[in-house]
């Protein structure tokens, strides 16, 4: 399955060096500091899905969480439709809040057990302006059918319908305020693997038809593969690579995406270079290095290792931070630079 192809529109969303730390008290009441996400930069464009992934506790959530404005950012700049955000008072956002939406993990923790569908997404068209009870009715059988639903089953409560079915009405619901982008939380990883696949297809077909930007958060390499023109790889708040899709799957540098890769066993695509099987877990004391944070999981790690590690290019749009991805490939199993 191959994603659509991205046009070369301006981007609907800019972010740059976005920080945001978040400060906790121990039982001694002290005072502890910990970066989540530590000077991210990318961009969407119009029509173009770009994917986080990486281990829980990297960081993935809090960057689509900090876009919308769901959690304040610590510095750093975003920039929607030409606007910057992160400044402005909530009162003013509200008005770009509607072009931003987001679809949860868990679609029945997403809607109100006690109320109907219809209730649900009722609120969503009053963020378009809809004013009348029949007009509103008349946008949510649209919506609803924009998913291959029947209008009526947005008469039942959550618990009513299926999970492949209140995904599909959780994205009718993201869909009403007519948005440019979409934060895609883990959007299939608590549905049936047979329900999987629909839902990518689904998400696929809105974006070529509405020209859609997608933020794809993801531990799932086979959805991101199937949806994505960019990647990004993140661990403990850091982009560790970043590139294209292709890029990153089949000629992964950074030993993190590697090992990934490798743990993931993707049928496709064929990739370049020795496999990588990391060892031990995330640990947030390591997020506090100035060196490379994957230090000590990682079985090429040498002295150099612990000095700061800027992102490399190591091919157009192909960016790395490991040192001895770029200046001792061989070493590390992989292909020597073009």
């Amino acid at each position: 399955m191959s994603p659509p192809t991205a046009p070369a529109d301006g981007p609907v969303v800019e972010v740059r060096e976005l920080i945001k730390d978040y400060v906790t008290r121990d039982a001694r009441l002290r005072q502890h500091t910990a970066r989540a996400v530590d000077g991210v930069s990318f961009e969407i464009a119009p029509g173009e899905t770009f994917a986080i992934v990486g281990e829980s506790g990297s960081g993935k959530t809090t960057v689509g969480r900090v876009l919308l404005k769901l959690t304040p950012a610590t510095d750093g700049a975003v920039t929607f439709r030409g606007e910057g955000i992160l400044d402005i008072p909530e009162r003013r956002f509200r008005a770009q809040r509607r072009h931003m939406q987001m679809v949860f993990q868990d679609p029945l923790a997403a809607f109100d057990p006690q109320t109907t569908i219809r209730s649900s997404l009722r609120e969503f068209t009053r963020l378009s302006g809809i004013a009348s009870r029949a007009a509103q009715n008349e946008a949510i059988a649209e919506a609803v059918r924009s998913v291959g639903l029947e209008p009526e089953i947005a008469d039942r409560r959550p618990s009513q319908v299926s999970g492949g079915q209140l995904q599909r009405l959780s994205i009718a619901r993201s869909l009403l305020p007519e948005p440019d982008l979409l934060f895609l939380d883990e959007p299939t990883s608590s549905l049936d693997v047979s329900i999987r696949g629909q839902i990518v297809n689904l998400l696929l077909d809105l974006q070529e038809r509405k020209d859609l930007a997608y933020l794809l958060v993801a531990h799932d390499l086979r959805v991101v593969y199937a949806m994505a023109q960019r990647v990004a790889v993140m661990y403990l708040g850091q982009f560790v690579e970043v590139g294209s899709r292709d890029q990153v799957y089949a000629d992964a540098r950074h030993p993190y995406t590697r090992g990934l890769l490798e743990a993931a066993e993707l049928d496709e695509p064929a990739r370049r270079g020795e496999p990588v099987r990391l060892v031990g877990e995330i640990s947030e004391e390591a997020a506090a290095k100035p060196g490379c944070r994957l230090s000590q999981r990682c079985p090429f790690a040498v002295q150099r290792c612990e000095d700061p590690q800027p992102l490399r290019e190591t091919a157009a749009g192909h960016l790395v931070r490991c040192w001895r991805a770029v200046e001792q490939p061989v070493e590390i199993g992989l292909a020597a630079l073009a």
